[in-house]
C-alpha cells in the first residue's frame, strides 16, 4: 500500500489547481485520473480576474497569458438568428474592465490548454500524477482514508492511503454518492453537444468581434478559436437524439446553417455530450473526504462562473489542509470549508440560473423564480462569508455579495485591492499575500507590527506584517476607505486573501488579543517551539 498526504480524485480542472496549491505548500499529493491524458474538450474557456489572481500567487499567470487561447476581453457576447443575419444583439462583454479591482485581469485559457500547465507545474512541485487510473473503491476512518485504485490499461489493482481525500471528479463521478452525501437543486436543465471542428468562418459580426454567439437558428452557441471553433447546441432524447447521430456529415449542416452560408468549409475534430446541471451537494466534506468543483456544485454555463467557484473551493481548502497536516492548525479548522464556500456556491447557482433564464427563454421546463441578477463584478470579487475562519465584526448586511467598488472591508470578504509604494514601486496587497497570514496595518499601527513579531517566534504558520510608512497619506485614505480603518488599525489576511479579522483602531492589549484571534481561527494555541523572526514587507 502506498501513503500520501492528500489523494484527488479527478485530474481535471480542479483537482489539478488543487493539485498545484497544494504541492506549493509542501503537501505531498497523489491524482487519480481515470483518462489517459488531460482533455481534449475546451470546457472551461473564461478565467476570471479572481481566478488569474489565484493563479498569479501560484506563479502560473505568466504561462497561462503566453498560451492564451483568444481575448476573452476583445469581444462581445452576441445573440443572433445566425451569423449573417443582419439582427444581431450584443449582450457586453464577459469581465469587463476590472482592472481597479485586482492586479489580475481576466484570460482566455481554454481547458485544454490550460490543464497541461497545471499539471506540469503541479509535478514540478512535487505531486504525483497517476492518470489512465480510476478509484474503484474508497473508506473514510477516522485516522485514513483509504481508496482501492485501478490501472486502466492493466486492470491492476494497488491501495492507497491518504491522510484527506479532495473529490473532483465532477458531476457523474461516484465519490460524492460513496460518501453518502446527497445533493439538491432543479437537476438536469439540458443536454448538450459539444462539436469542436475547423473551418473558415471569421469570427466577427457587424464588424465586431464576438467571444460567443448564441444562435437561435441552431438554439446552440458558436465560440470561435484560431484553430478551431466550437458549437454547442442541445439535443432531446425524448425526440429520439442520441450523441453518436452528431457525425460530420451532420456537424458540416449544423454549422453551415448557424453560420447562414452553404459554401462554409467544416472538418469535424471531436464530438463530447454533456447536461447542463444545476446541483449544489447536501454538504461539501464527510470526515477527512470533501467535494470540490462540479463534484460540490453543478451549474449552466451562463455567467461563466461554475469552473472559476471549482478554483475558489480548492483555493480555500489547500491552505487550510496545509496548516493541518503541518499541526499548525486543529482539524476543526477544515468545518470552516463547507461553511464558507457551500453558501456562496448556492448563491453562485442562483445567478447562474438567473442569467440562464433571461438569455433564454425556452428552457422547455419551468425554474423556480429566479434571483435578481447581481453584477458580474460582485459575482466575482464580492463573496462573503459569514461564517469560518474568521472573525467577525457584523459590520455590513446578509447578502451574499457585496459591492466590491464599495468594500466594507469586513472579516470574511477578500482583501480589497489596493497599491502600496514598497522601495518605488508600486505594489498590490495581494501579491503580498502568499503561503501565510498578512497583518496589514495604517500608518499608526506600528503596536499591532510589534505585537505580531512577539506571536510570530511561537507560531507554526507564517505570519507576515506590511504597515504603511508614517506620512504616505495617499496610502492611509485608501486603506480607510477600502477597510474601513482609524489610523492605528489593521487587518489579518488569511493566505487566500480573505479577512480573517479586523480592528479599526487601537487595543489595550494588541499582543493578546491578536494572539487569541489567531487561537479562534485556528483552533490551537501557538507553538512553543520557535520559528524565527517573521518576513517583513516594508512600505
Amino acid at each position: 500500500m502506498s501513503k500520501t498526504q492528500v489523494l484527488i480524485v479527478g485530474g481535471s480542472l480542479n483537482g489539478l489547481t488543487a493539485a498545484l496549491l497544494l504541492a506549493r505548500h509542501g503537501v505531498r499529493c497523489t491524482v487519480v485520473e481515470r483518462h489517459a491524458t488531460t482533455t481534449a474538450q475546451y470546457k472551461l474557456r473564461g478565467l476570471s480576474p479572481r481566478s488569474m489572481e489565484i493563479y498569479r500567487s501560484a506563479g502560473v499567470e505568466d504561462e497561462i497569458r503566453a498560451h492564451r487561447t483568444g481575448d476573452q476581453k476583445g469581444g462581445e457576447i452576441a445573440r443572433a438568428p445566425n451569423l449573417a443575419s443582419p439582427d444581431v444583439r450584443f449582450l457586453g462583454m464577459p469581465w469587463a474592465d476590472m482592472s481597479d479591482l485586482s492586479a489580475a485581469t481576466a484570460e482566455t485559457c481554454d481547458q485544454d490548454v490550460l490543464e497541461p500547465i497545471l499539471r506540469a507545474h503541479a509535478e514540478r512541485h512535487g505531486a504525483e500524477m497517476r492518470f489512465g487510473s480510476e478509484v474503484v473503491s474508497l473508506r473514510v476512518s477516522d485516522r485514513e482514508v483509504v481508496c482501492r485504485v485501478r490501472d486502466v490499461r492493466t486492470g491492476d489493482e494497488q491501495s492507497i492511503a491518504a491522510d484527506y481525500l479532495i473529490a473532483c471528479d465532477g458531476v457523474a463521478g461516484k465519490s460524492r454518492e460513496s460518501l453518502g452525501i446527497g445533493r439538491h437543486g432543479p437537476g438536469i436543465l439540458q443536454h448538450w453537444m459539444n462539436l469542436i471542428f475547423s473551418c473558415d468562418l471569421e469570427p466577427y459580426l457587424q464588424g465586431k468581434r464576438f467571444t460567443s454567439c448564441f444562435v437561435t437558428d441552431v438554439n446552440g452557441s458558436l465560440v470561435p478559436r484560431e484553430d478551431h471553433w466550437l458549437l454547442a447546441l442541445q439535443y432531446d432524447p425524448k425526440r429520439g437524439e442520441r450523441p453518436e447521430d452528431f457525425d460530420a456529415a451532420r456537424t458540416r449542416a449544423l454549422v453551415r446553417q448557424a453560420a447562414g452560408r452553404d459554401d462554409v468549409r467544416v472538418e469535424l475534430y471531436d464530438a463530447r455530450s454533456w447536461d447542463v446541471g444545476a446541483y449544489v451537494a447536501d454538504r461539501f466534506g464527510r470526515g477527512r473526504a470533501f467535494l470540490a468543483g462540479d463534484a460540490a456544485h453543478a451549474m449552466p454555463p451562463t455567467g461563466g462562473f461554475g469552473g472559476n467557484t471549482g478554483i475558489q473551493d480548492v483555493h480555500n481548502l489547500a491552505w487550510k489542509l496545509a496548516l493541518v497536516l503541518r499541526g499548525a492548525a486543529s482539524p476543526e479548522l477544515l468545518d470552516t470549508y463547507d461553511a464558507e464556500r457551500r453558501p456562496i456556491a448556492e448563491a453562485t447557482l442562483g445567478q447562474a440560473l438567473a442569467r440562464l433564464a433571461a438569455w433564454f427563454k425556452d428552457l422547455g421546463r419551468e425554474l423556480p423564480k429566479p434571483d435578481a441578477i447581481a453584477a458580474d463584478d460582485a459575482v466575482t470579487f464580492g463573496a462573503t462569508y459569514r461564517d469560518g475562519a474568521l472573525v467577525d465584526d457584523r459590520d455590513g448586511g446578509d447578502a451574499p455579495f457585496e459591492d466590491p467598488r464599495a468594500p466594507s472591508g469586513r472579516p470574511g470578504t477578500r482583501a480589497p485591492h489596493v497599491t502600496l509604494t514598497r522601495r518605488g514601486r508600486q505594489v498590490a496587497v495581494h501579491d503580498l499575500v502568499d503561503d501565510g497570514f498578512l497583518l496589514l496595518g495604517n500608518a499608526g499601527a506600528r503596536v499591532w507590527e510589534a505585537a505580531a513579531r512577539g506571536i510570530a517566534p511561537t507560531f507554526k504558520a507564517r505570519l507576515d506584517t506590511c504597515i504603511v510608512k508614517p506620512g504616505d497619506g495617499a496610502a492611509t485614505a485608501r486603506l480607510e476607505q477600502a477597510y474601513g480603518l482609524d489610523k492605528d488599525g489593521a487587518v489579518l489576511i488569511r493566505p487566500d486573501g480573505v479577512i480573517a479579522w479586523r480592528a479599526r483602531g487601537a487595543r489595550r492589549d494588541p499582543e493578546r488579543e491578536l494572539r487569541d484571534v489567531l487561537h479562534d481561527l485556528l483552533g490551537r494555541p501557538p507553538s512553543p517551539r520557535p520559528r524565527g523572526r517573521p518576513i517583513e514587507h516594508r512600505l
